[in-house]
């Protein structure tokens, strides 16, 4: 039953029989605009320069490659010895000073308020005079302290005429105010408070003018001449490993050391994307053909990459390359394994972290953090849905990226970058938290906008559609009721047994609910629906072949229905294979009967295929033949329902409706064991027998508790059928 995995062949079929390969022809377009696209994305960003016969990666701030010689005699300026002249001249520049007209007014003022204030004993006064001082003055009797006090004003206005530079009061105090207070006060304790006073009162008449004091400083700076010097031809200028700074890179681009590596760079940037392009679909064709062999998933595909790579480039600047590192490409890479599956995301994740490392400042340390970022947010994909489960992966994925953020640059010297980055434990965790959030909440995004434009089947998509408010499974609970609830019996079992086995359960339940869609256009000529629907059983007016041709038919009308409605491609290959080429049992039967010994062929009693070519396609065939048969099984129990559905099973083993998908022998024993554990809890049980009361005459009480448990009964999930007295 599992097939021999052999290589597909080259697409050229087409190509031999005369006609134009066009799926060819577009891979191989997108494979150019591709590389094309992701070229300009790196390019712009690269610092390479064409060093002699070689090209070399030059940065501001970051170390030199390699000794850089004179190749003829060269005028170079010496930006330490000019920078170390220039600092020099700057500090000998002296602060420019500014007339302070307000300087007299406001010392006049502090002396006003100085003796205003000395009838409050113990506070210090504004001009923040001494509590004892204070004291002093308020002992003195009224004449004296006004003596003092015109002295006072009459001291200050002459010595603060003088120029007095701010920073320089003291001594300016020492030359005006003290030979002023000897002078005009002959007792010493009032020369000693006069002199105390004034001195708190007096202020710089001259302020410092910063902005004249910085065009000062700016001019003498201005006024240093640079400092040369001469290097001959062979004379190394400068040394592998000093940090380049950002004049003497211009410096060796205007002496052309340094020459622009344009086009000698551009053409094995592009081959070396090219091959990566070209050996990315190579894997594609062996490992994942479903993609390679659709032009839409190609498209976006090749969309996903440029994207990420050029989020990684175009905001890659500093010490923001990190984050960059650990949102743009493990986001693009999340995406790619939401939509297109691990297989394909892995090599993705290669690929774009390998590109988007190339223009960084430190390529290894930056490829490591985004390959492992990008491999982590990979498997937390999976763990996304359910809603419940994204604060998980998001957890997960930043402990990872402190962790890769803690080791990488540990091993790996990444220069000034890197003492910024490790400072402390609370930057590496902002940085983990930012890159993880931020992946997950713009691959979530991505994966939702991008799924139906598409054409891809996503967990979002297939929740949708087990709605049971969509709008073509209203219409079957309305119209075919019968289906519709032999669908969701179906949904059940199939659902059981795909967990069982391994399969994706959520696509296989929604196969199983949509299964029988065709039967819409004519859901009377189905025997479920015609109990429901009060119609008597139409096929016994017809031939056993028109029968079989209405019967057949649903299948290929379920197949126009799930396209008209825009299903999923992976729903609508699992209807149109859920019957496979089975015989239509019953109405073959009646064709022989009516026959009258005439041959009739089974094959124009066989549906017309094709066969289950996925577990999840035959999982839903076994499961609709197997309720459908189970139910009518007269007066069912274990054995009997044990018996019918290894029959079944085994009957389609025998036709070959199950060669062409993979299940295994094992796979059909552990679906045989979830389908009789399902059917035998349905159909096998046992009900209590409940008592006839008609004629017995019962107190009111005693028919209400009836009716009580009556109903109870019914609201357990009894049918009405099967409900007592019916």
């Amino acid at each position: 039953m599992t097939p021999k995995m052999k290589l597909p062949a080259w697409p050229i079929a087409a190509h031999s029989s005369g006609e134009f390969p066009w799926l060819l022809f577009y891979r191989a377009l997108l494979c150019l605009v591709t590389t094309a696209l992701l070229t300009i994305c790196i390019f712009p960003h690269l610092d390479f320069y064409r060093v002699g016969s070689s090209l070399d990666q030059f940065r501001v701030e970051q170390p030199v490659p390699r000794d850089i010689q004179a190749t003829t005699e060269i005028r170079w300026e010496d930006d330490e010895e000019t920078t170390r002249l220039r600092d020099s001249a700057e500090k000998a520049v002296t602060s420019e000073f500014i007339a302070d007209t307000t300087a007299l007014p406001t010392a006049l003022q502090d002396v006003d308020k100085i003796f205003s204030s000395v009838k409050t004993t113990g506070k210090d006064s504004p001009a923040k005079l001494a509590p004892e001082l204070s004291a002093e003055l308020a002992q003195l009797d009224q004449a004296t302290r006004e003596n003092l006090h015109s002295k006072a004003v009459e001291i200050l206005t002459v010595a603060m005429a003088q120029r007095v530079e701010e920073g320089k009061e003291e001594v300016a105090a020492q030359q005006y105010i003290d030979p002023l207070v000897i002078e005009r006060e002959k007792l010493e304790n009032n020369a000693r408070l006069l002199k105390m006073v004034t001195r708190a009162a007096f202020h710089a008449t001259w302020v410092k003018d910063a902005a004249a004091t910085d065009v000062a400083k700016k001019l003498a700076r201005d006024a240093v001449s640079p400092v040369y010097r001469i290097y001959k031809p062979g004379d190394v200028i400068l040394r592998k490993g000093v940090t380049l700074s950002e004049s003497n890179l211009r410096q060796l681009q205007h002496n052309r050391l340094l020459l622009s590596g344009t086009y000698t760079l551009v053409v094995p940037l592009a081959l070396i994307i090219l091959l990566g392009v070209i050996f990315f679909g190579v894997y594609l064709r062996v490992f994942t053909r479903s993609v390679y062999d659709s032009s839409q998933k190609l498209t976006l595909l090749a969309i996903l990459l440029v994207a990420s790579v050029w989020a990684a480039t175009a905001f890659s600047v500093g010490e923001q390359q990190y984050l960059v590192a650990l949102i743009a490409v493990p986001a693009g890479c999340m995406v790619v394994a939401g939509l297109l599956g691990g297989l394909v995301a892995v090599p993705a994740a290669v690929l774009t972290a390998l590109a988007a490392s190339f223009p960084a400042d430190h390529q290894f340390a930056i490829f490591l953090l985004t390959l492992g970022s990008a491999l982590a947010g990979i498997i937390m994909v999976s763990f996304i849905w359910p809603a419940r489960s994204t604060v998980l992966a998001a957890l997960a994925l930043i402990v990872i990226n402190l962790l890769l953020l803690t080791v990488v640059p540990s091993i790996i010297p990444s220069g000034n970058s890197t003492l910024f980055l490790w400072s402390d434990i609370g930057t590496r965790t902002l940085w983990a938290t930012a890159g993880g959030l931020g992946a997950i909440f713009i691959a979530v995004g991505a994966i939702y906008m991008l799924a139906r434009p598409f054409g891809i089947l996503t967990h979002y998509r297939l929740m949708e559609l087990s709605n049971p408010n969509e709008p073509i499974l209203r219409r079957m609970m309305l119209e075919a009721p019968g289906s519709y609830h032999s669908s969701v019996m179906v949904a059940n079992m199939a659902e059981a047994a795909a967990d069982a086995i391994g399969v994706d359960s959520l696509l296989t339940r929604v196969a199983a609910l949509y299964h029988d869609i065709g039967k819409l256009k004519r859901p009377t000529f189905f025997v479920e629906n015609q109990a429901p629907l009060g119609i008597e059983n139409v096929h016994e007016k017809l031939t056993p072949k028109m029968s079989y041709l209405i019967l057949s038919n649903h299948v290929r009308d379920g197949v126009e229905t799930a396209r008209e409605n825009q299903l999923p491609e992976e729903v609508v290959q699992i209807v149109s294979e859920h019957h496979g080429t089975t015989l239509a049992v019953y109405f073959y039967h009646r064709a022989l009967t009516e026959a009258n010994g005439d041959p009739v062929s089974e094959y124009e009693y066989r549906y017309p295929g094709p066969k289950p070519t996925t577990r999840e396609a035959a999982l839903v065939m076994l499961s609709d033949s197997v309720q459908a048969s189970v139910k009518s099984i007269q007066q069912p129990n274990a054995q009997r329902i044990a018996e019918m559905v290894n029959e079944i099973i085994q009957n389609r083993l025998d036709d070959g409706q199950l060669d062409d998908c993979p299940i295994t022998r094992r796979d059909l024993r552990l679906v045989s064991e979830v389908f009789l554990r399902i059917l035998t809890g349905l159909y096998s049980y046992t009900r209590i027998e409940y008592p006839d009361m008609k004629d017995k005459k019962i107190g009111e009480r005693t028919q209400v508790r009836a009716n009580t448990n009556q109903q109870t009964t019914l609201d357990a999930g009894d049918t009405e059928e099967n409900a007592p007295g019916d």
